[in-house]
Parts: C-alpha cells; structure tokens; sequence
C-alpha cells in the first residue's frame, strides 16, 4: 500500500478501535451522521473527516443532574471507587488516613514512593483493600463532575525502539541533523537525550520530541523507577533481517508501557530488503499490519537516505491526533529526570522533558531527593531558552545534587518547600531497596507476571502453554517475555518494569544481570529439567497464593452502638469470645464478609481505661481507628500480627 494514503486518510479500523465499536456496528452508526463528505462504506478517511467522526460518536458524559441521580440510585457505602491513576496524597484522603501511614505501608509491601508519586488502579486498589476498603474502577458515569478535556494539544513525545544494527541510531541522526526545530544561528546540535524536530503537515509547523536513548534497555530502566513520559513508540526493524529477539523485546515492553507502537521498516533501498516478509514476522509478534486487516501503522523508509521519513512523521502527527495528547501549559512546571549528570563549572545538570505547564529561570524545583533553583535552561542546540512548555526538552542547572533518571521533577513555590519535599523523599524512598509484590491484582484476581529464557525456541514452545496451565481461579499466569540466551540486564530491566518472576531452563544469568537481579531483588529460578521447573513453579505459585504470614486470632465482640464517627470511631461493643487488648488488629465483619481493617486505640468499661478485656459477656467501649463506617450487628475479629 503507498504510504501516502497514511497521510492523506485514516484506515476504518483506527477509527473503530479508538471509539471500541465493532466494525459493523460502526458502519451502522455513520450512516446516521450528517458529516460532508463522508462515505459510510469507504475503508479510509480524510483526516478531518475522521476526526469529526470520532468527536460525534465518543460516549458523551450524563448531565450532572443524571450523574446524581446514578449515585443516589445505587448506593456506593461499602466500595470505594478509584480512577485509573491517582496520587499518594489523594489516595491518603480517599482513605480518610495520614499520608505517613500510606506511605509505611506502600513500604511495607516494598514500593517507595513520595506524597505526589502517582501509582496505577491495581496498586492502589491493594493498598486499599488493605485498609478495608472495596476499591472498584472509576465507572465513566459516575464522575462528580462532567469534565471536558482540559489544556491544549502538545507535540508528541516520541521513544525509538529496535534491534541493534536495524536503524535506531541513524534514523535519530538524520532527524536531528535535518529536522531540528530550532533554526538560530550559531547553535550547534548536543546529546542531551531528548530533541526536538519540526515538520510540516496540513500547511502549518508542528513538533515532534525524540528521547534519544540506546534503545528498550533505557527505556526500561527509565519504566522500572516508575517515569511514564513517552506518548508514542517507533520500532525500527531492518527490512533484510526481519523481526529478531530484540525485536521481540522492544515490542514487549512498548506492549507493557500501554504506549501505541508505529512500525518502521528500515533499508528498503538495500538489495535483499523484504518488506512483505517483515510484515509477516510482525503479524506473528502480535503486530498486524493496518493494511493486513490490523491496527499497526507501517511505513517503509530508508534513515540513510531520508526516503519517506516525512510520511513516518506525518504517520506520529496523525495517531497522535487521535490520542488527544494534553497540556496546560500556564500551570506549575512538571516532568521527568531523562540523564544527569556532573559537568565541570556547571555542577549538577539534568536533562528533563516537560510534560505539562512550564519550566522558568528561577524557579524553585524538587526531583525526588534532589533539589534547587534553575539558573540556566538550555535546549538540543546549546542555546539559552527563557523558558521550557510542554513535551520540550532541556538542560537544568540549578541543582544542589545530581536527581536520579526516572524521577519526577515539579515547580514548587519556595526554597523551603522544595527543601522540604526533597527532605520528605529521602525519608520513605531507598532506591537501592526498591523492589515490588510479584503480584499485581485485576478484578480480584492475582496475577503472576513471567519472563522465560531457555537454551532454545523448541524448549520455549514446551513451556509456555506446561507453565501457562499452572494458574488457577486465583491465580492467572501471564507471560510478559521469553527469549533464547542466557539471562541479560534487559530481562532484569523488564522484570522490574513488569513487577515479573523470571525462570530460566538451562541458562544463566550474565554478570550484569546477576548484579542488577540482586540489587533490585527480582527472583530468578534456573533449571536444566524441564519437569523440575514445572514442579517446582507449580510449588511457588501456590504458595505465593497463600497467606504469607498467619495471624493469631485472639477474640470476638458485636457492635452494640455508634457513638462517635471519625478518624477514632468511638464504638460499644459486646465481647464474645476470647480477649481484646490496645493496639490489636481487627477485621470489620458484616453478614459474615469482611468489610474493613481497623486497629484498636482506647478500650473503656464505663469510665475506666483499660490495656485489656478478657471477660467474655463484658460490655465495653472501644475507639477504632478504621476509614470503614460500621453498623450496629457488625463482628469485630481480633487478632494479632505475626
């Protein structure tokens, strides 16, 4: 297919995959639209077409009278609804807890983290069950407020991803030396991990930002401390060497970032270039071409010799378009750490990408334990910038020590706030411990991410669908990566990002990898037979699924009376069985299912403060510390912690 219909015309089925419509449905729907121009039975679109569709056919949002009424038709006491991402401290008042006890229990299960660390639906719905709570996704119609998208579109942020040897390294050359956005005199162009190009499309000047990284293994480390910058990702794959391991991984972990992935078929001016063949390792890799049926935009270019590299670009503009990339570029700056480093009469430099508001000389910045005041912005060329808006990378310094890749970097608005932030980072956040569950969890269900690496591909078929049969209903095995080879810093780097196990059969891991494993903690299980790994993954996912440690329940009471709620509920209460005593755990039961945790602060009978109740039958007053509302009837379970 030519490339140039990409520009000119969006194929049907980007269209049904960004309004999640079946195809024939959507056909249905575009009959009754009253859009100029529009064939309902064409399989491409003008790009303005295609953008009115989706903007006529995207489920709109109730009115804020119907949003009310939902809420009050269906009664939310006992589940507490979360978006899909949302901060520590907002986490901390959703659970009505201080953000210091969040925060000891985010370490507690082994993930460091700061007030404005933003964590995913499945993490914080663990931590929040946890505390007692149901944690269900955020349904659409239940938003307090009907929400338009805020800001305005922002260039792209783009990671090129690829094999060695396919391209990535000249297709970054020929943008930066012909595309560079900036076109002032004397600017001469720098590595500093990220630039920007400038193309032209629909007769106006628009930019794309690169991160200039040596590939997935950057992009991985960058992932693992939890950065999620890139809005786009281009895999290079050389038209006469086709898919190869790499490739694989590079698709794995654009795959596990939830980025979009354009593909980007390299050397098609060289003699023994196949692209059709490319095309059909990439369908085999999960990648279905668009022209094959799919949703995966190719395009066939040459880095050497810029053959199409502007319809690659126009390829970026046009999904990113369709992906309704955001800024507001007035608010508070923020972003994320790409490199850093020392450079002589500088002192600490970092090199940052603005992801929303802006960045100025002078500002007070904080990123994770590293502070300071920007004295100088300096953008790809060496050149002075007044100030840095969103997607543009740049040059700090300004800082008192160097910050870490991977770290959020914010505005804030004094020396002392900034001191202040950077103070309270170091305090809950040790990089060098950073190590996370196995487990993440979806609907209720644990799931065990996999990396399997063995001597050969024959050895690999074998175990994917042995070691896939080893879930259960609570468990479901999910194989992120597998390769031939021994163990490398990438599979760590992946094993970090994807929070995975990795089982080897028949190889090792390299010195790196070995170092890197032990430094972040990830497991690594080696076999060399086939039915002792079985065996013994078989034994470890089962007891990963257990209870890792076991409580001693002491006693039992019935709620009798609510007296006080709060942050201390104060409560009357019945014992039943057993003993109760200060600082106890208790389970908050309701119709025999558990409702909540609480700890136990202040016991009373009567007026009388108490360390402890043993006599069974005693009324007695008990304050708890607990987000969860109790009813009269409800069990008190309580126990304590091993």
């Amino acid at each position: 297919m030519n490339l140039i219909i990409y520009i000119m015309a969006v194929p049907f089925s980007v269209i049904a995959k960004k309004l999640k419509i079946e195809g024939p449905r959507l056909r249905r729907e575009l009959r009754h639209l009253d859009i100029k121009g529009l064939n309902p039975k064409a399989d491409f679109f003008k790009k303005e077409i295609a953008l009115a569709i989706i903007r006529a056919l995207l489920p709109q949002k109730p009115p804020k009278s119907l949003i009310k009424k939902t809420i009050k038709e269906k009664p939310t006491k006992d589940v507490l609804y979360l978006p899909e991402t949302i901060t520590v401290k907002e986490l901390a008042g959703k659970l009505s807890v201080p953000v210091t006890d969040l925060l000891k229990k985010l370490l507690k299960e082994g993930i460091s983290a700061n007030l404005n660390q933003t964590l995913d639906f499945e993490t914080a719905g663990l931590i929040a069950s946890d505390f007692g709570q149901h944690p269900e996704l955020k349904p659409e119609q239940i938003d307090e407020e009907p929400k338009e998208l805020k800001g305005k579109p922002r260039p792209p942020i783009v990671v090129v991803l690829g094999h060695v040897d396919h391209g990535k390294t000249t297709l970054l050359d020929y943008l930066r030396r012909t595309k560079i956005a900036e076109s002032e005199s004397g600017g001469i162009t720098q590595h500093i991990g990220a630039y920007q190009v400038e193309v032209k499309a629909d007769n106006k000047k628009r930019k794309i930002t690169f991160i200039d990284t040596p590939g997935h293994e950057a992009f991985a480390k960058l992932r693992s401390l939890g950065a999620k910058i890139t809005d786009l990702a281009i895999l290079v794959v050389a038209a006469d060497d086709g898919v190869k391991p790499q490739t694989i991984e590079a698709i794995n972990h654009a795959k596990s970032a939830g980025v979009p992935i354009i593909v980007a078929i390299n050397k098609v001016d060289v003699k023994a270039a196949d692209p059709e063949r490319v095309k059909k390792e990439l369908s085999e890799a999960g990648l279905l071409p668009e022209e094959w049926g799919g949703t995966t935009p190719v395009a066939e270019i040459s880095a050497k010799t810029g053959k199409n590299i502007d319809e690659l670009l126009d390829l970026v503009l046009l999904t990113a378009d369709l992906s309704d990339i955001l800024a507001e570029p007035e608010t508070k700056g923020e972003g994320v750490v790409i490199e850093s480093h020392l450079q002589t009469g500088l002192g600490p430099v970092a090199t940052i990408i603005c992801s929303n508001g802006k960045f100025e000389k002078g500002n007070f910045v904080v990123a994770g334990n590293a502070w300071g005041r920007i004295k100088r912005l300096e953008n790809e060329l060496g050149l002075v910038k007044p100030k840095l808006l969103p997607s543009e990378p740049a040059k700090i310094v300004g800082f008192k020590k160097l910050p870490l890749p991977g770290a959020k970097v914010e505005v804030v608005a004094s020396e002392k706030e900034a001191k202040s932030k950077a103070e309270e980072w170091d305090r809950y956040s040790r990089v060098k411990g950073f190590a996370r569950s196995l487990f993440s969890t979806l609907a209720g269900q644990k799931i065990l991410n996999l990396i399997i690496k063995a001597d050969t591909q024959g050895s690999i078929d074998s175990l994917i669908p042995s070691v896939e049969k080893l879930g259960d209903k609570k468990i479901k095995i999910k194989i992120v990566h597998t390769g031939v080879g021994d163990i490398s810093e990438s599979d760590i780097n992946l094993a970090l990002a994807a929070k995975a196990l990795i089982l080897g059969f028949r190889v090792k891991p390299d010195l790196a990898a070995k170092k890197l494993a032990e430094q972040h903690k990830i497991k690594i299980l080696l076999f060399e037979v086939i039915y002792d790994l079985l065996k013994k993954a078989e034994k470890l996912i089962k007891n990963l699924g257990r209870e890792e440690k076991k409580e001693e329940k002491i006693g039992k009471a019935l709620v009798l009376k609510i007296f006080k709620e709060g942050k201390v509920k104060i409560i009357g209460a019945k014992l039943s069985l057993g003993k109760v005593a200060k600082g106890v755990q208790c389970k908050i039961r309701r119709m025999n299912k558990q409702i909540g945790l609480a700890e136990v602060k202040t016991l009373k009978v009567f007026s009388q403060e108490k360390e402890r109740i043993e006599k069974q039958g005693t009324e007695f007053g008990i304050g708890l510390i607990t987000p969860t509302t109790l009813q009269q009837g409800d069990e008190l379970i309580f126990y304590k912690k091993p």
